[in-house]
């Protein structure tokens, strides 16, 4: 990720800019751990013979946590519904109608922009980096843009009476033109229920170079952007890095590993000492199959016995180091509550959906308290998509080829998850309520089978009439 440079942020920050520059620091830490992995002391090694480098292997748990999170939370990405917000009675056909199309609108602008994989990514990002934000913007050439920014790349303020309203966005995008690097910056501002738009280029120090759009008013009403912040207390705007949970954990896992590592290196070869032999016999001997040493008594010692024999290193701490790692590493899981599952801990255990589920409890509950954050932002970004598209209809022309029709509609964002459901126990279970009349048949064949009203209408005249025939032979 390219780093934006400091001054370009502090200028648009109206908070103080110590602060600024120690939340972006941190933050860019946390990224650097992401890809590199935790740092841990290397205890240094006097060897100048053997030129003896100690291990620096990082097994980057963090990293690995913060995927298998994002791909749990999104990897099945939400329902979002959209539905009619009259409240009375069934919506009629040109209800029907209108919401057909603003469902055809935003499944070919979110396919568009690849929104189920940028999703993923989007909530990788929010985890490492505290917060992240995704923009919409309209532009009859390039139609409906969305946009995820990484939190290194944005400020933001909100208004002093409800911190859901932004006030003030601004982003940045690095951009290379002729091998020069350089940034484009997008700033929205709020005022008096307009929204304003300016676009500025700089180069790599921060200089200005062009001035695309000067506060430029919009049609809008509200900033068309959705802020994610992950996790953080009442009142925090910047929210909290999984990261920094994870990071003791993992360096001192991989500190002891690669301890171990080192152990192995140093003891896998015996260590050789000799008794009583003249040492320029001894020199140069070569350890292989088949070697042949030839040596001499040293005639300097004392006489005693002489020897030859090997150290070996018996390696008692290998349990002990065992039952320590799997320690950290179940404490670093805890953290983010995802189960430490291993083939072991598996075996006779997972027999159904529930078994599973249960195991997977913890991670739910987290994900489901993260769609708290998501889901409202979500439909807030399909809001922004809807009615932006109604003020600028010469830019979804390329989404849907009738003009929308104007319907009071809602959003719902329904979050979904990729472990299996166990239907065969739910199918049985439905039986017995259909046996005891507390479900109906027409129900059963549509939530099973996947029948319309008339092909279950159709299902139960069938049924009935092989029933009158077998009843009739019976008889007879």
């Amino acid at each position: 990720m390219t780093t934006i440079p400091i001054s370009l942020l502090e200028a648009e920050y109206s908070g103080d800019p110590k602060e600024l520059k120690a939340d972006f620091e941190q933050i860019e830490k946390y990224y650097g751990i992401y890809r590199k992995g935790a740092d841990f002391p290397i205890a240094p090694e006097n060897d100048p013979e053997n030129n003896f480098v100690p291990a620096d292997l990082r097994y980057k748990i963090s990293a690995s946590l913060i995927n298998k999170q994002a791909r749990f939370l999104f990897a099945e990405p939400p329902d979002i519904n959209i539905e009619p917000n009259d409240g009375i009675g069934e919506p009629n056909e040109n209800e029907k109608e209108a919401i057909s199309r603003l469902e055809s609108l935003v499944r070919n602008i979110l396919f568009e922009n690849t929104f189920e994989e940028a999703l993923i990514k989007a909530a990788k990002d929010c985890f490492i980096g505290k917060r992240v934000a995704a923009v919409v913007n309209f532009d009859e050439v390039h139609g409906v843009t969305l946009t995820f920014i990484p939190s290194p790349q944005f400020v933001f303020e909100t208004s002093p009476y409800n911190n859901n309203i932004l006030t003030k966005f601004v982003y940045f995008r690095p951009f290379f033109e002729n091998d020069e690097q350089k940034f484009y910056k997008k700033t929205y501002l709020l005022q008096l229920g307009i929204v304003y738009v300016a676009e500025t280029i700089y180069d790599s120090g921060g200089e200005l170079l062009e001035s695309i759009l000067v506060a430029e008013p919009t049609l809008l009403t509200t900033i068309p952007v959705s802020v994610f912040v992950n996790d953080g207390l009442t009142g925090d705007m910047n929210g909290e890095s999984e990261i920094g949970l994870l990071e003791n954990f993992e360096g001192w896992y991989s500190k002891m590993s690669s301890a171990d590592i080192d152990s192995g290196r140093q003891n896998m070869n015996p260590i050789r000492y000799t008794v009583n032999m003249e040492p320029r016999s001894t020199k140069g001997l070569r350890n292989r199959p088949g070697e042949k040493w030839d040596l001499a008594t040293d005639q300097n010692q004392d006489r005693g016995k002489e020897m030859v024999g090997t150290l070996e290193s018996s390696m008692n701490y290998s349990e002990p180091l065992k039952t320590m790692l799997d320690r950290i590493k179940t404490s670093a899981y805890e953290q983010v509550d995802v189960p430490n599952i291993t083939l072991e801990s598996m075996a006779g255990v997972i027999t159904s959906g529930k078994s599973l589920k249960a195991l997977y409890w913890s991670l739910i509950v987290r994900c489901k308290e993260k769609m708290k954050v998501w889901g409202p932002q979500l439909r807030n970004l399909i809001i922004t998509i809807i009615e932006g598209s109604y003020l600028y209809p010469n830019c979804i022309t390329e989404y849907i080829k009738e003009p929308l029709i104007e319907v009071d509609f809602d959003v719902k964002v329904v979050q979904n998850h990729s472990l299996p459901e166990d239907e065969i126990e739910e199918m049985s279970m439905d039986l017995r309520n259909v046996e005891t009349r507390a479900m109906s048949r027409k129900a059963y064949m549509q939530k099973w089978r996947g029948l319309t009203d008339d092909q279950v209408d159709e299902e139960l005249r069938q049924i009935a009439e092989e029933r009158n025939i077998l009843e009739d032979i019976a008889l007879h």
